[in-house]
């Protein structure tokens, strides 16, 4: 090494000017997913598949839409010293509040997620997903430091009742120096995505031959419909013996589905059924609740 050479700035880049613009609008929505989440590369980030297969998993969830946002962005914290010197100390971390309206039942439900340790992608207004690739390969979500959703808000009447997510994120380097956004296009809208609604099956009526059940979404009642065979699952009472193989399953239409055992019909035994596990159904986007069960008598 030579005398004189500057080392304490290294791999400065080029700073010539782009015909691009900026290409995310306002933020619109949080994906928040698991600290350890993440997508091995930008050909499966840009499909409609890998974000929904992990909202099955259960290592991302959807928030809602904000209806409105309020950016709320530190300023860089600096240090300034007796002599007049400004010191430069850290950047201001990125965060916001977003609010929207949501019903009681889903609230609490949105609080198991305070101050959790995670990640979130932004999807944008124009329907960007923003992430970091900290090695242009891998897309993860920034690395939150706050996320809290408030209680449920007040209203004069001329106003809705919102609730307040105040976000945080914790690297700035993450955004600044890190941020990847797939080209998705209009291949399809990340601000259709949603999280699994939480539903109950119900034994309606059983006998050696038909069995009829029928599911309904927990916080407003609706009925759910158009769920095919391989989401459901009807054991023995061994717990592990499927008895859904052979039978014909019907599709009623207005949340009710029976299931009719032909050859062989159900022998006496004490039998469970629910629906599958989200990442197990053919349909996806459910969370099932308890198994309700049934016997048939010998």
């Amino acid at each position: 090494m030579s005398y004189n050479i500057e080392t304490c700035i290294t791999n400065l880049r080029s700073t010539g000017p782009s015909a691009c613009k900026g290409i995310l609008g306002y933020d619109a929505m949080l994906l928040w997913t698991a600290e350890s989440f993440e997508i091995a590369n930008e050909a499966a980030a840009l499909l409609e598949a890998t974000y929904v297969d992990a909202v099955d998993a259960l290592t991302m969830h959807p928030f809602k839409i904000f209806d409105e946002v309020e950016p709320a962005i530190e300023d860089d914290i600096e240090q300034e010293l007796a002599t007049g010197v400004t010191l430069f100390v850290r950047e201001g971390k990125y965060g916001g509040i977003g609010r929207f309206e949501l019903d009681l039942c889903s609230l609490p439900k949105y609080r198991t997620f305070n101050e959790v340790s995670g990640r979130a992608f932004i999807v944008t207004a124009n329907s960007k997903i923003y992430g970091t690739s900290p090695d242009g390969a891998k897309f993860k979500g920034f690395k939150l430091s706050k996320l809290h959703t408030s209680k449920l808000g007040g209203t004069d009447g001329s106003t809705a009742r919102f609730v307040d997510v105040r976000y945080q994120f914790k690297t700035p380097s993450e955004m600044a120096d890190f941020p990847a956004v797939p080209n998705i296009g209009t291949t399809w809208d990340p601000l259709t995505l949603q999280g699994l609604i939480d539903v109950t099956v119900t034994v309606e009526n059983s006998a050696e031959g038909l069995v009829t059940l029928s599911v309904a979404s927990d916080c407003d009642g609706e009925p759910v419909t158009g769920l095919v065979e391989t989401d459901f699952t009807i054991l023995a009472s061994n717990g592990t013996t499927e008895m859904l193989p052979g039978a014909v399953f019907t599709d009623v239409g207005d949340g009710t589905y029976t299931i009719t055992f032909t050859t062989p019909v159900l022998p006496a035994d004490t039998y469970t059924a629910n629906l599958k596990t989200a990442a197990n159904q053919t349909t996806g986007g459910y969370a099932p609740g308890a198994a309700d069960s049934f016997t048939i008598s010998a």
